[in-house]
């Protein structure tokens, strides 16, 4: 965490996009150096995850199923993974 503000530094991935709403809370406790990356292989989650990018440099879309997570990030490159399969 840093230390002023109390937000996350760091790397993380969420892993189902879907819509954004995990993605765009897990970014109100990002600080400024944090990054958050999502997958997901819907076109339309996509479309979202690009006007996200728009908004917000600290995040990226990975149009990749998250199963691919391995070949993206090399081990203990992630501080951090959400997968939410409910």
């Amino acid at each position: 965490r840093c230390p002023v503000t109390g937000k996350f530094n760091g790397t993380y991935a969420d892993c189902t996009f879907g819509r954004g709403g995990h993605t765009r809370e897990i970014l109100k406790q990002l600080s400024p150096s944090g990054r958050l990356f999502a997958f997901d292989v819907d076109p339309e989650a996509v479309l979202h995850a690009k006007d996200l990018e728009v908004e917000d440099p600290r995040f990226r879309i990975i149009h990749r199923p998250f199963g691919d997570i391995g070949e993206v990030f090399a081990p203990g490159q992630l501080n951090g993974v959400l997968l939410d399969l409910g």
